[in-house]
C-alpha cells in the first residue's frame, strides 16, 4: 500500500505546483510517473496478471504463437508483436501503461471542470490500477473513455470507430455502442434510467449465459459464489449518484456536458443493479461497471464546485 500512497502524494503535488506556479495542467511529468510504475510491476501484482505474462515466462517462441478464437484479436496481436522482439513481460506492460495513462490523462485535460480534482479521483477510485487485474479490459476502457468527446459532439462514425477497436482488446467495450444511441435519444433522464433497469432485468441473465456458452474465458461469469456481488462497490457509487441527482438540477439543464456524463453514470447503475441480484461472480459482468463510474472523474468535481 506504501508504493501507491506515495505515489498519489507524488504526483498530487506536482498537479498542484505546476498549476500554482506556472497555471498550467500538469501532463507529461505525472503521464511519466503513471507509466513508469504501472511498467515494473511483478507479474504477481494484479489477480489476472499471471495468465497475461504466462506466454512470456516461459519464453515462448513466436513461431509458435497460437492465436485463440476464444480472445479478442486486438490483444492477442500486441501480445504476439512483442514476443517477436522479446520475452520480457516488461514491454507488455510498458505498452499497455501507455495506452492506458494517455488516454485517461488526454481526455481529463480536455473535459474536466477541476483537473486536480479528476486526476485525484482517477487514481483514488481504482480507475488507474484497474488494469493492474483485467489488462484487455482496462486497455478496452482507456481506449472508450478516448473516445468520449466524440459522444459529447455526436459525431457517431469517430465513436463508433474508437468503440469498434476498444472491442479489439475486450468485447464488454461494445456496451458502449447503445449507451451513445442512449444518451443522444431525447428523453428525460428518469425514463432512460428506469428503462435500462427494466431492460437489465429481462436481459442480463440471458446475455451473460450467451456470452458464457462456447467460451471458457467467461464461464465463471455465470457462477454463484458465496461472496457474490461486489455490493459495497455498487452501494458506494450508488450513493454518488443519488449526490449527483438530487444536487445538480442547474448543472443538469444548463451544463450539456455534465447532463451528458449524468446520464452514463446514472443508466450504467440501472444496468448493473439486476447483474449484481443474480449473485454471480462479481469479477466478471460487474467489471462493466467502470465504464460507467468512470464518469466520477468528472461529475464530482462539478459537485464541489457548487459546495464551494
Amino acid at each position: 500500500m506504501l508504493p501507491y500512497i506515495l505515489l498519489l502524494v507524488l504526483l498530487i503535488s506536482v498537479v498542484f505546483v505546476e498549476s500554482f506556479s506556472l497555471g498550467r495542467k500538469a501532463f507529461w511529468l505525472p503521464a511519466l510517473f503513471l507509466i513508469f510504475f504501472a511498467s515494473i510491476r511483478s507479474s504477481s501484482v494484479g489477480t489476472d496478471t499471471v495468465n497475461y505474462t504466462y506466454n512470456f515466462e516461459r519464453s515462448l517462441n513466436s513461431m509458435y504463437y497460437d492465436f485463440n478464437n476464444g480472445m479478442e484479436l486486438g490483444y492477442q496481436l500486441l501480445e504476439y508483436i512483442i514476443l517477436t522482439c522479446t520475452d520480457n513481460y516488461f514491454w507488455l506492460f510498458l505498452i499497455s501503461s501507455i495506452v492506458v495513462v494517455l488516454s485517461y490523462l488526454i481526455t481529463i485535460k480536455k473535459l474536466s471542470i477541476n483537473y486536480f480534482y479528476s486526476i485525484f479521483i482517477f487514481i483514488t477510485f481504482g480507475f488507474y490500477t484497474f488494469f493492474f487485474n483485467g489488462l484487455r479490459q482496462g486497455l478496452a476502457m482507456s481506449i472508450c473513455f478516448l473516445g468520449l468527446p466524440y459522444l459529447l459532439e455526436k459525431r457517431i462514425i469517430p465513436y463508433f470507430t474508437v468503440v469498434f477497436i476498444a472491442s479489439m482488446f475486450h468485447i464488454s467495450a461494445l456496451i458502449m455502442i447503445p449507451i451513445y444511441l442512449l444518451v443522444n435519444a431525447r428523453f428525460r433522464l428518469e425514463y432512460k434510467v428506469i428503462a435500462c433497469f427494466i431492460i437489465s432485468i429481462l436481459a442480463s441473465q440471458v446475455l451473460i449465459g450467451y456470452l458464457a456458452q462456447g467460451n471458457k474465458r467467461y464461464e465463471h461469469y455465470t457462477q454463484e459464489v458465496d461472496q457474490a456481488g461486489g455490493y459495497i462497490t455498487l452501494l458506494f457509487y450508488s450513493l454518488i449518484g443519488l449526490v449527483v441527482y438530487f444536487s445538480s438540477k442547474k448543472n443538469r439543464s444548463e451544463n450539456i456536458y455534465f447532463n451528458k456524463f449524468e446520464q452514463i453514470f446514472l443508466c450504467g447503475l440501472a444496468l448493473m443493479f439486476p447483474i449484481a441480484l443474480l449473485g454471480t461472480d462479481p469479477s466478471g459482468p460487474q467489471r462493466i461497471l467502470y465504464y460507467f463510474t468512470s464518469m466520477c472523474i468528472f461529475l464530482i468535481p462539478y459537485i464541489l464546485k457548487k459546495y464551494n
